[in-house]
């Protein structure tokens, strides 16, 4: 009897622990705390918050809290954001310069302003061997550019692996040194398990960026995160 006890108390625990691995990977900086994600999932709503209809007002105070949270003590000397330009960049630019690829995009909820699908590098005017990525960009009150998230997947873990190295040989020569590390993109660390994964961060004082590879289960998958940081 108590080692039945015993056996379904570590088979609830092992699957508590993939889960919340799961929504870790999926909570990225932009999200709602798990505790609120569940709560919201448990009343029918989305569980990182992404349905949540935000004005650019509220898009830049967010903005302004995340960059206390993850403020680097130096200036980046440029911000790579896939091709587009920080602070700059405007909605229509976005949509010409995807369209002009044949790449469609749609208004966004919650959290991103515009979701575009199936965006090959070539649509960038960026070098990367990610495959195509889906595209969700956020943006102020100026329309200026405030965020752009891209998530990409494959079935190689090869392919992911030298994704995210390629893209941190990018921003450590554009940006500088991440400024922490963890795990490895070696393909054969990534296809050891459900969510292995391995991940870089920059901060510095006017920019942040973040990526993620990782194992799925069904899929490997490359997130990338770019964001700039009001002074």
């Amino acid at each position: 009897m108590q080692r039945a006890l015993v056996r379904r108390l570590l088979v609830a625990t092992g699957v508590a622990s993939v889960a919340l691995g799961a929504v870790a990977f999926a909570h990225t900086a932009t999200g709602s705390a798990i505790s609120s994600g569940l709560w919201r999932m448990a009343h029918g709503g989305c569980p990182f918050g992404y349905d949540r209809a935000l004005s650019p007002e509220q898009r830049e105070r967010a903005s302004a809290q995340f960059a206390q949270r993850h403020r680097g003590e130096t200036r980046a000397p440029n911000r790579p954001s896939l091709g587009f330009t920080l602070d700059q960049t405007t909605r229509t630019q976005v949509l010409e310069q995807l369209s002009a690829h044949g790449v469609h995009c749609s208004k966004g909820h919650g959290l991103s302003d515009l979701t575009c699908l199936h965006v090959p590098s070539r649509a960038l005017g960026v070098t990367s061997t990610a495959p195509e990525r889906t595209l969700w960009f956020t943006f102020g009150t100026r329309d200026q550019l405030l965020s752009v998230v891209a998530v990409s997947r494959d079935s190689s873990a090869q392919t992911i692996g030298d994704a995210f190295r390629g893209v941190q040989h990018s921003l450590r020569e554009q940006a500088g040194a991440p400024t922490a590390t963890s795990g490895s993109a070696d393909s054969q660390t990534l296809a050891k398990g459900l969510l292995r994964q391995a991940s870089a961060e920059f901060r510095f004082r006017n920019y942040y960026a973040v990526e993620r590879a990782a194992n799925m289960g069904s899929a490997y998958v490359l997130t990338e995160e770019y964001r700039s940081l009001p002074d």
